[in-house]
This record gives C-alpha cells, structure tokens and sequence, in this order.
C-alpha cells in the first residue's frame, strides 16, 4: 500500500466572528482574538450570570462579581482600566449588536447598596453557539464608544439544513459558601474578659472562656454561655440551582428555525432570595431566493429576583450575622421579634457593639424585602441581497428593551433604611431602550491572480433611551402595609436621557496568495453628547503575514507561523447632559422650584479617545499537536472626562475637564497542546497566562487625584494619582520612624504600647498597594478516555491588594480568630515611641485590635492581604451513555460538575505583626461589594460559593 500524509488544514482555516457579524478566517486576522468553546459555558455554569463562566479560559480577562445575591451584575476587564468616569466594562455583542448591559445600583464605597442586575446576566448560555474575545481597538474600531475596553462578540444559534435536532440540557446545583471569616470559638459574648449575664450587655466577644465558666454561672445560666461555632455558617441555607432548557433545530434548503426555552430557577444562600428567569428565543432566516435572504430573531427574558440582600457595611444581613457574639445561638438569634396586641411586630437584638446600625440579621431578611422584576425583549431583523456574485448589500434592524421595576420595603425597626413611622416604601421604574439600525454594502474582488480585496462600507443609526421613575414613601399612614397608596408624604422624582450617535465606516482587507493581509478600517461619529458639529473619526490599520506559507524552507515541524501588527483609534462621545447647563425641578411649597445643577458645564467637551497598538506571533507544531501565540500591547486613553472643584463664588460646586493620559500595556501567552492522542485517549490541554501595567501618565494641571466612585475611608480608598496606577489603594497605616521602626504609645500614656496610627495622629492616607492583579493565569486540562470525559479548570491572580473591610470591623468585637493571643495580656510590640525610645509596656489582645480597627473606621494597612490565589475553578467528569439500539436518542451524557471546588493558593496578610505573624487571607478576591468603580475593597459583601451537582444532556 501507498499511503501519502497530507496535512490536516482544517484548523488552519478556523473562521471566527469578529466586528459587525462579519466572518474571517482565523489565519487573516491582524490583531489578537481568542474564542471560547460553547459547551464550556454549559457544563459548568455560573448560577445566574453567564459572565462568571470566563474566568480563567481567556487572557488578560478579570471577571469580579458584584455581592448582591443571586442575579447581581459582574465587570468584565479586558486589558486593565481605563476610565475615570464611566467604566471599563468590556462591550458586549450578541449577533453583530451591543446588547445594554448597564447597571442601575452598585456599591460606590464601603457603605454599600442595593447590588442590581446587569445585562449581560440574562444572556442565556444554552442558546451560544460561538464566542470571540476581542481584545485590542483594532479588532473592536468599527464599534465605536465603549469598543475601546474590547468586545466580547456572540453569535447565537440559528436552524441547520437537512435536518432535525432537538437538544435538552437539564442541570441541578447545590451550594454552599466558599469562603468566610475566621471565627473564634473560645470567648463568648463580654468585654474586658468579663463575662456577659445577659445579652444585653455587650455586643462584643472579648468575654470570659467559654469552657471556662465557673460552677456557680453554670449552675444558675446553664447553657448561656458555650461556643456556637456553626452560628454564622448555618445562617446561610444550601442554595439550590436547577436549569432545564430544550432547543429546537430545523431546517431546509429554504427555511432554517431555531426555538427554545430555558428556565433558570435559584434559591439564595440567604433565605428568602430567590430567582426565575424563563427566557423564550425563536430565530428564523429564510432563503426567499438565490439572491434575496432574510434573517429574523426575538428573545424574551421574563426575570423575578426576591430578597435580594443589601450589600455592604451597614444593616445588611451578611454584616449582621458575622456581628453576632460568639456565644449567641442560632435558636437565640431567630427570635428575632415580638408581636404586640395589634399584630405590629418590633425588633429583639442582644446589644451589638453599635446598636443605632447594626441588627438581628434574621430581622433583615424576613422584616425586609428587595425584589426587582425584569421583562426583556431583544431582536433583530436583517435582510441581505446579492447584486452581483461579489457584491452584496445587508441590513438591519435592532431593538434592545428592559423594563425593569424595583421595589424596597422596609418594616417599621428597621435601623437606617426605616427612619419614617410606619416603615418604608419605594418603588422604581426603569425603561432602557437601545434602537440600532444598520446598512451595509459588502464585497470581494479577485484584482489579480494573488490578490484579492475584501471591503465594507456602510452606516449606523443607534439611539439610547432612558427612563426613570421613583416614587418613595417618607413612612406610611398603615404601619407595615407598604403600597404608595399609605405613603404618608409620597414624593415622586422622574428623570430621563437621549443618546443618538450616527455613523459611517469603510473596511477595507488586502489579502496577497492568502498569505500576507492588510487591513483598514476609518469610522466617523456624529455623536449628539458632543458640541456641535458633534463629530469625531477614527482610524485602524494592521497588518499580519503567514510566513509558513511564504517561506518554503522552514523546519518541517513547524506547522504554521504568523506575525501580525497594528495600530488602531477608538472614539467616546462623553457624558449625557453635560455641555449645557442643566435644571432639576423639586417638589415643596407652593408649586415647588427649579434648582440649578451644581455641576458647571462643559461647552467645548472632546470626544475621549483610545490609542493602542499590538504585535502577536502565532505558531503551530507538529502537525498542530501544539501551538502558542504571544500578543503584545499597548494603549492609551486619553481626553478623560474628570471632575474638578470650583470656589464656592462661582455658584457652582464642580466642572468637567477633557485631560488625562492613562496607559495599559501587557503581554499575553496562550498555548494550546495534545500530549497524548491515541484510539482510546486523548489529553488536551490549554494554558494562558497573562500581565498587564497601568500607568497614570497625566490628569490635570488643577488635578492630580480622583478618588474613583466615593470618597469614604472606611478601610480603603481606590485611587488614582499621576505617576501611580488605576486602582492604587490609600488607607490609614501603622506608623514608622526614620528607622523603620513602629511607633507605639509613649509609656505612661493610658494608651502605652498601643500601635501608634494615621488615623489617630490625623496624617493623611498612605500607599498600601493596588487592587488589580499583576499576572491571571488558567489552565485547563481535557481528558477523554473511551466515553468518560474529564475537565479540570485552574486559575488564579498574582499579585493585587485586597482589604477586609469585614475583619477589621469584626476585629474590633473580639469576633475573628486573630484576636485570640494575648488576650490575657503581655503582648510587647516591640515598638518605639515618637522620640524613638523603646517601650516595653505591653498590652492586651483588646487594646491592641481595639486601636487597629476603630470598628467602622480604621487602620486598612492592618487588614491588607495579598490577592495571590490559585484554586480549582471548574471540574466536569462526564460519561457518555452508550445508546444500542435506542434509536430516536443521538446521544446522551451524564455529567458530575463543580465550580470553585478548592483553593490550592492564597495569599497573606501584607503586615507581619509582631507576636502574631501573617493570616491567611480568607475571602474570596473575585468577590466585591458593587460592580462600579469601587474595588479593592470587601466590607459585608456576599461570600462566594462552591458549586457541586449534575448535568444531563440529550440529544434526538
């Protein structure tokens, strides 16, 4: 026999979806764009947001998840931050569109909020078909505005010809929290070491031993005073996921269909919080002639949240719970109320350590309630005619729209959010509207035999509508009964806004024999935030060669071979309302007044502008067994939109400024390999790892610090200062002299040997790190041996700072397990006093984290860990049911799956106190309070959980 090998091109002619809908072959791209497989956001899935299914299968993507219970929204960071003030969310695609995937409500400092749904959360996973990560402007250009944070683009599923599928996909989860405080269990509810008789003595835990009563406390309170080391982990239920979605797939030569219908249903962590999502997409295209097509598509997504939890700091139930002593049970703490004759109920509470903000948590979740129901209609309709063999001309058009309505009620007792009799109402209406109408005229020509021309050039018509409508209570006439029609002092405010941003665009692609290809792309704005004449272009050039196919003298090992170059610019029109003055009418005496804005305006408003460049090498080897690409980048953003003061005389209290100059720049690594591949087992494996530097090369001649989102110290403030990073983090430190040496109360002083502070002395924050990891790696492992599959998903940061908000709040309780030494004492810090004497007085565990923590305001460098973690991400072992003689089953696999299975790595504390070393760090750094700009810092939010359950796919 003669048997000729010939090399398997398949994947060398890997087409990907990139801006606009439109197709390329993978090998003619010039900039860097990776996909991810779609069954990999299906097996094992993020509960409720599709989001957090990308950590660790893409370079250089941060996903952080907002703690607002089920359905919160997540940022996704491609690349680092960018922007002051908006975000630096990623765009999100969904069949050649952006989908809105704006938040109403996220957590802007340690305070917290009402955490609110995005999106991107109600993309559902089941109805993907493929996903491209765009990262660099030049792959993103032609989409103009938020284009330059990168684009994850998604093409859903449509009917295939020929045939008849029907897929079901039916998943169950259980949960449980992946990552919580460290708790003591051996002193319970006191102060000073003494014992507390009843609970209405001391909300702290720096009480007597709990093993330690003496006879006659046992005798007379028996059982009042024991460890209840599981109170704050059976506050939280074991939450429950189940997904059951079904599609339906026909087709013709004519006529291709695609249906289905997915339930997402959830229940909370937190009792009472609840999801169900159903979301109803049917999709059509039709080939009405050789010449003519169409394509149609409409979603539905019907959303109910209940319960959903505050986050943050003050009276959320997260927050509440990791508040109670040490000695009060879960039986103590669920009387958390008493009826009286007329049926009105009032708190009960042992008396926390600061009993004007701080509740029974059992109080929070029963006597209170957030919901948010969600209607979403999303949906296109294109047509597209062939003039000639190489030319056609395609268009569409594109609506987006959530009607979401919000509602708070809040029970009369209930601290801060209740400040009324009778409790608290409000209710809160949001339409978000996004039309986007596009024509574009598309071609192909063979100029010679090695050259060919691709192009497109079209325009865009997009238009953004807001709306908004809050009605709130101030009390209610009927205690408890929480409709507008019992408000006692109803006041209504309404706002709106109206975006339209008109375009046109050419794209042109060079390709010489199939090998070297260049690519053009020129977009221009007319964008209605802007003075007139309201526009702004930008440019994109690249270039990418295939030197395998150019060069014949290669080593034969080397399979394929690519450099690729380019340069880019991306457009952002601003802000809405603010080039002209702006004026709010307020409801009061009489008929009311108008007040103006406090914010100057900015009549001569730039467009901010994104400047980036890339360089990528590409290689495959071995008849692609294996393979990497290394990317290079680096971007500029410039024409910030920041805010400066302005002296009280001019009338107002702030102005906008176009400056700044903030820089990214990074390396991307992405190998791909097979290790083992025979007849019976095949090992897959894909790694990426990835670093990104930011730099703050200028802001402002009037400004050389912006505080991103709000300004509260109560750990840490992000910053961002010229010559330092996106995300530096400021907080209160532990003193030092010249030496080098911690400075302590001077002896003698009724504070003697006590840490020395910032906070105490009145100096300013200090430097204490920066929020954003240094590298992300993942790693993902396949297995298929015969029918039984196995993926392994390892991910982690390197590097970033992280402060526990939570701890150092519960460090001053006496609550966490780094407050047990000394606590009887003779604890010497070894410290010296202002004029650099040495003091020995020593102290106890109560002075010592009393005076780091201030409670709710403290010391943050004390609570300041390293981010640096690694842990098994996703874990999916699966078995492919042989069918026999089943004939009307194409197939069926069963699959164990787990998410955020176990750590393998995490960082320390970032101080080293003396006596005590480093801690752990214990929370989870994919966690934050909000999905804003306010990280870095974690202070009551929600824990992350671990994932453990079943997924069943069929096939007809």
């Amino acid at each position: 026999l003669d048997i000729l090998l010939g090399t398997d091109s398949k994947q060398l002619g890997e087409v990907v979806v990139t801006a606009l809908g439109i197709s390329r072959q993978a090998k003619s791209l010039v900039y860097a764009a990776q996909t991810v497989p779609a069954g990999q956001l299906t097996e094992v899935r993020a509960t409720d947001n599709f989001l957090g299914s990308l950590n660790g299968k893409v370079a250089n993507l941060v996903v952080n998840q907002g703690s607002g219970g089920l359905g919160s929204g997540a940022t996704v960071i491609l690349r680092g931050n960018r922007s002051i003030a908006s975000t630096s969310n990623a765009l999100i695609v969904v069949d050649g569109v952006p989908i809105n995937n704006d938040t109403y409500s996220a957590a802007s400092s340690d305070f917290g909020a009402v955490q609110s749904s995005d999106g991107a959360s109600n993309i559902n996973p089941d109805d993907i078909e493929s996903m491209t990560v765009l990262k660099g402007a030049s792959a993103a250009a032609l989409y103009g505005s938020s284009a330059g944070n990168g684009v994850i683009v998604i093409t859903t599923k449509k009917g295939k010809k020929g045939r008849v599928d029907v897929t079901l996909n039916s998943g169950i989860g259980f949960e449980r929290p992946f990552a919580l405080p460290n708790f003591q269990n051996s002193y319970g509810q006191g102060n000073t070491g003494l014992i507390a008789t009843d609970s209405s003595q001391s909300g702290a835990s720096w009480g007597a031993p709990m093993q330690g009563q003496s006879y006659i406390d046992y005798l007379y309170k028996p059982n009042t005073y024991t460890a209840q080391p599981n109170n704050v982990k059976d506050f939280f239920n074991t939450g429950l996921s189940l997904n059951n979605s079904v599609g339906f797939s026909a087709g013709s030569d004519k006529v291709q269909s695609y249906f289905s219908y997915t339930n997402n249903y959830a229940k909370g962590i937190i009792a009472n919080n609840d999801l169900n999502r159903h979301t109803i997409n049917w999709r059509i295209s039709n080939q009405i002639s050789s010449k003519f097509s169409t394509d149609a598509k409409i979603t539905y997504i019907a959303q109910n949240i209940n319960g959903r939890p505050r986050t943050g700091e003050e009276n959320s139930p997260v927050f509440d719970d990791y508040e109670m002593p040490r000695s009060i049970s879960n039986a103590e703490a669920k009387n958390y109320q008493v009826i009286n004759n007329v049926g009105i109920a009032a708190p009960t509470n042992w008396a926390s350590t600061l009993n004007s903000i701080y509740q029974n948590p059992y109080w929070m979740i029963n006597n209170t309630s957030i919901n948010e129901t969600r209607d979403r209609v999303i949906g296109f309709v294109s047509a597209k005619y062939m003039i000639t063999p190489w030319l056609s001309v395609r268009g569409s058009a594109n609506l987006d729209r959530t009607a979401d309505q919000i509602t708070q009620e809040y029970d009369q007792g209930t601290l801060l959010w209740n400040t009324n009799s009778g409790g608290s109402f409000q209710l809160t209406n949001l339409i978000r509207t996004n039309k986007w109408f596009d024509l574009i005229l598309e071609g192909s020509n063979q100029l010679t035999k090695d050259l060919k021309l691709g192009y497109h050039v079209g325009t865009i018509y997009n238009e953004q509508l807001y709306s908004e409508t809050d009605a709130g209570s101030n009390g209610l006439n009927v205690t408890n009964k929480f409709s507008l029609n019992f408000a006692s002092n109803p006041a209504t405010t309404q706002s709106a806004s109206d975006v339209i941003v008109q375009s046109v665009f050419g794209q042109a692609n060079l390709s010489w024999k199939d090998a070297i290809f260049l690519d053009a792309s020129i977009r221009n704005d007319w964008d209605s935030r802007l003075p007139s004449p309201y526009t702004y272009k930008y440019p994109s050039v690249g270039l990418s060669a295939v030197l395998s196919d150019l060069i014949k003298g290669l080593p034969s090992a080397i399979s394929f071979l690519k450099v690729s170059g380019n340069y880019a610019q991306v457009g952002n029109g601003g802000i809405f309302a603010i080039k002209n003055a702006s004026y709010n009418f307020d409801q009061g005496a009489g008929n009311g007044g108008i007040n103006r804005s406090l914010t100057y305006p900015i009549p001569d408003l730039k467009p901010g502008l994104v400047k980036s460049y890339e360089f990528g090498l590409e290689t495959r080897f071995v008849h692609d067994r294996i393979g990497f690409s290394l990317t290079y980048y680096k971007s500029n953003s410039l024409n910030q939109l920041l805010q400066i003061p302005l002296p009280v005389a001019t009338g107002y209290a702030n102005q906008y400024i176009n400056a700044g100059n903030i820089e990214n720049h990074g390396l991307e690594l992405v190998i791909n390999g097979t290790p083992i591949k025979n007849r019976d087992f095949t090992w897959d494996i894909s790694v990426n790892a990835s670093l990104n530097r930011n730099k703050i090369i200028s802001l402002s001649p009037q400004l050389q610090t912006v505080n991103l989102a709000g300004a509260d110290n109560r750990s840490a403030q992000p910053q961002v200062n010229v010559g330092g990073s996106f995300g530096d983090l400021y907080a209160y430190q532990w003193l030092k002299n010249a030496k080098g040496q911690y400075e302590v109360a001077a002896a003698g002083t009724s504070t003697a040997g006590t840490p020395l502070t910032s906070y105490i002395t009145g100096a300013p924050l200090g430097y204490i790190g920066n929020y954003n990891p240094q590298e992300i790696v993942g790693m993902t492992n396949t297995f298929q041996y015969k029918r039984f599959s196995l993926r392994v998903l390892i991910d982690g940061r390197i590097g970033g700072i992280l402060v526990s908000g939570t701890e150092m709040n519960l460090a001053f309780s006496g609550i966490t397990k780094g407050t047990l030494p000394y606590r009887g004492g003779g604890w010497n810090l070894g410290g010296v006093d202002v004029n650099g004497n040495a003091v020995s007085t020593t102290i106890t565990a109560q002075q010592f984290w009393q005076t780091a923590s201030g409670q709710r305001y403290g010391v943050g460098q004390f609570f300041a860990y390293d981010a640096t973690s690694l842990r098994v991400r996703e874990l999916n072992f699966g078995y492919d049911i042989p069918l026999h003689n089943v004939t009307f089953i194409k197939g069926l696999k069963l699959s164990a799956v787990a998410r955020n299975l176990f750590w393998i790595y995490r960082g320390s504390s970032t101080l080293s106190i003396p006596g005590i070393g480093k801690r752990k760090m214990w929370m989870d750094p994919d966690m934050s309070n909000g999905n804003g700009l306010f990280q870095g810092t974690e202070y009551g939010a929600m824990p992350s959980t671990r994932t453990l359950g079943f997924n069943l796919k069929v096939n007809f």
